[in-house]
């Protein structure tokens, strides 16, 4: 009886031991499962943060290519006017100082916050890369004249290092794939990545590729690593509000006068630079606070009406114009 008792409780811790042993198999299976979704998960917002970072530097340089087309386009340095009064705020010169960057045609990232197109606290340091935000533009085409106002502005944002945050040799040829392929969803119809070393990048849907110029010396480089992603910027890209820059169609003309009337009183001021249809800003009477001239402001708007001639014209929002040493309140933003 005795030995017969001993028999069955060594089976059955046998057994226990067989169960106890699936189940910490089982455990560890889907500990290792819940890791690896995890650490997938944490990519995937890795390269969203990545992704929008790009993106709010091409809205940056779109909107630089729209508002100063023809400066870039003309010879010599590009002088930005911040606050329409006629002196020039920013110079970006035609030829960078030092390098490669830092030209009106490979703007900084600090050139963009100088003009006032990215934040001051935006960094130039990539989520998801050891490298830097660069950028690459190209006066389109090749011959157009400044006379008939007919050039465009190409180009693109990209990073001078691949995507490398799974300890990577970008230097071997090695980026990360997870963050490649996620970041070309959320970049959007504009947005490429190299998949291999030394090709041109590509979008996700292959309708469109970029030859890449990563040291920026005005050619397409021979050499250039795997997982370089960027964003597609200029006329040509897939964008809503702007056509190819025809003047009085897509942008307001600059250097004219704009008059407004507010209470009998009568305020002027040039507008000096071409405004994109669509673009709000606020223009300041010449003679705000200035003896017994007017002084005042106004809230513009470049709209675009078919049925006008010509179709693009300078719309007042709001306004306020006053007699005597006196500053208008700025006009409230509608």
């Amino acid at each position: 009886m005795l030995d017969s008792l001993k028999h069955r409780n060594t089976k059955h811790t046998g057994f226990l031991s067989i169960e106890l042993a699936l189940v910490l198999i089982i455990s560890a299976i889907i500990a290792f499962a819940v890791v690896q979704q995890q650490a997938r998960s944490a990519k995937s917002s890795v390269a969203k943060i990545q992704a929008d970072q790009l993106n709010q530097v091409g809205d940056a340089l779109n909107s630089y290519t729209d508002l100063y087309r023809r400066g870039i386009s003309a010879p010599g340095d590009l002088q930005v006017d911040l606050n329409n009064d006629g002196i020039t705020d920013v110079t970006i010169p035609e030829t960078p100082v030092t390098g490669n960057e830092g030209s009106k045609l490979t703007p900084t990232i600090e050139n963009l916050i100088d003009v006032g197109l990215l934040p001051a606290s935006f960094v130039n340091r990539p989520a998801a890369s050891d490298g830097q935000f660069i950028t690459r533009l190209s006066i389109l085409p090749a011959g157009c004249s400044m006379a008939a106002d007919n050039c465009r502005i190409e180009g693109y944002i990209t990073l001078n290092q691949p995507v490398t945050i799974g300890g990577q040799d970008g230097s071997a040829g090695e980026f990360d794939s997870d963050i490649a392929g996620d970041m070309l969803s959320f970049m959007g119809g504009n947005g490429f990545t190299t998949l291999q070393a030394d090709t041109p990048a590509t979008s996700a849907g292959g309708n469109f590729t970029v030859a890449l110029d990563i040291d920026g010396n005005g050619t397409t480089d021979a050499n250039t690593p795997a997982g370089i992603p960027g964003v597609r910027v200029g006329a040509l890209a897939s964008r809503y509000d702007v056509r190819n820059p025809i003047a009085d169609v897509d942008f307001c003309r600059g250097n004219r006068t704009l008059n407004w009337v507010n209470s009998g009183n009568s305020c002027t001021t040039v507008i000096f630079n071409d405004t994109p249809v669509g673009y709000r800003f606020v223009a300041v009477d010449a003679d705000t606070g200035g003896g017994a001239g007017g002084g005042g402001s106004a809230f513009i708007r470049c709209v675009y009406n078919p049925n006008a001639n010509p179709p693009a014209q300078l719309s007042i929002l709001s306004s306020c114009c006053q007699n005597g040493n006196q500053a208008c309140t700025p006009p409230a933003v509608p």
